[in-house]
């Protein structure tokens, strides 16, 4: 057993034949067929019923796809670590950060700047993803720390708590709420909302507290990120709610932004595995992160402070 044979298992089981496996591997559906049948040959049964051209796994095919999926892992971490090598870039100059899309073309250039004054040698790659991604990322070893809001879905991170920021509502500058000094839950009944997704937990409890206030809202359009709220809302789409630490980095002429009450506060922070502290290097970028976020986001102080 070999582990092209076991990559072969999970892109069939991926994709239901061999034609779909050669696409995703970038090899000869022949050779497809060849691993397969040594591999089938070496554990002694068939994994999949063959029908028509297409391959169905039997359900001892799929009881091995979790382990495969753990071996082609570490598989794809040896190969980026090589890849390092080769390139001059191993060891301590490497850092993989991974922050929300928004952060990452916003915020992060001119944190780079300030990082490769400090380190002129260091290497960084830059990953980006919602913060459930950005989990799945440390987990996986492809990022040595990522940015996230607190407390995180899976417990076993080693959490860092960095920021607090306010929840602020952003509007076209025409909007008749504009003129507040501050937006209050009542305010937003019979007015059009531009919600960030439905699987997000502060979406869940903003929903609540209007029921529970007997607001009656409309949720126009659901986005999937700050930037897309902020642009929504300058089109006079609607009432944006959103953390106000991402939306300062979308300010424009054509909308306005007011502090939501009673305060909706969010936690941040950092996230590593306990089994990998940070270098000293990654200390530096951390700090030089969190002080130009408090220089330019609004609503949003220092947990510490």
């Amino acid at each position: 057993m070999n582990l092209k044979q076991l990559e072969v298992l999970k892109a069939i089981v991926a994709t239901g034949s061999t034609v779909g496996a050669s696409t995703i591997l970038g090899i000869s559906q022949s050779a497809i067929s060849r691993h397969l049948t040594g591999l089938e040959a070496e554990i002694g049964f068939e994994l999949f019923i063959r029908d028509k051209g297409r391959l169905i796994p039997r359900p001892e095919a799929k009881a091995l796809v979790p382990e495969v999926e753990e071996l082609t892992e570490v598989l794809a971490r040896v190969r980026r670590k090589a890849a390092d090598i080769k390139a001059g870039s191993s060891g301590d100059t490497l850092l993989r950060v991974a922050f929300p899309h928004s952060i990452t073309t916003t915020l992060l250039p001119k944190v780079l700047s300030q990082y490769f004054e400090l380190h002129p040698k260091a290497v960084v790659e830059t990953l980006s993803g919602p913060y459930g991604a950005i989990e799945q990322m440390i987990q996986a070893r492809s990022a040595d720390l990522g940015f996230v809001r607190l407390p995180t879905e899976d417990q076993s991170f080693k959490v860092r708590p960095l920021l607090r920021g306010e929840t602020t509502c952003v509007m076209a500058k025409g909007h008749p709420l504009a003129s507040k000094e501050q937006v209050e839950l009542k305010d937003l009944a019979r007015n059009d909302l531009i919600l960030l997704g439905r699987q997000r937990t502060a979406r869940h409890e903003l929903e609540y507290e209007l029921r529970n206030a007997r607001a009656p809202h409309h949720c126009r359009v659901e986005v999937h990120s700050v930037e897309a709220a902020c642009a929504c809302a300058a089109a006079g789409l609607g009432v944006a709610v959103v953390p106000a630490l991402i939306a300062s980095f979308f300010r424009s002429p054509e909308i306005v932004m007011r502090p939501f009450r009673p305060a909706r506060i969010s936690d941040y922070g950092i996230i590593t595995l306990p089994s990998l502290p940070l270098s000293k290097r990654a200390e530096d970028f951390v700090a030089l992160f969190a002080q130009e976020v408090i220089s330019k986001a609004t609503g949003t102080v220092s947990i510490d402070a």
